[in-house]
């Protein structure tokens, strides 16, 4: 198994300062952003164990709405569904979307990825 993350992020965010963290532990790396025309097919080439939805700001409509595609697209594997941060209204959208998820603060993430998924 490829121990790849896929994070999903926003033009707000940076995420080559994300991915440079955990690559840093030694984990592949793929992003998107939830609007970007190939982002679902990344998801699918990169097969990850845990794909990271932020759910912080005004991107959670964008995010969730992309986990759910991600959710009913038969090419990705189904990893690991993680959703950081976000208002009690965003995660219940998402929870509803994904029953399964993990739903964390930001600072609970590395804890998670480390606990759920044997990398370390």
């Amino acid at each position: 198994m490829v121990d790849t993350l896929f994070f999903v992020h926003t033009s707000d965010q940076n995420p080559d300062e994300i991915a440079a963290a955990y690559e840093l532990r030694g984990w592949n790396i793929a992003t998107a952003g939830p609007h970007a025309a190939d982002a679902l097919d990344r998801m699918a080439e990169s097969s990850p164990v845990a794909a990271v939805f932020c759910l912080d700001g005004d991107c959670a409509p964008d995010v969730t709405a992309f986990a759910e595609h991600a959710l009913a697209d038969d090419r990705t594997n189904k990893p690991l569904m993680v959703f950081v941060g976000g208002e009690t209204s965003d995660i219940a959208v998402a929870r509803a979307i994904a029953p399964y998820g993990i739903f964390v603060r930001p600072d609970e993430l590395p804890w998670v990825l480390k606990r759920l998924i044997p990398k370390y």
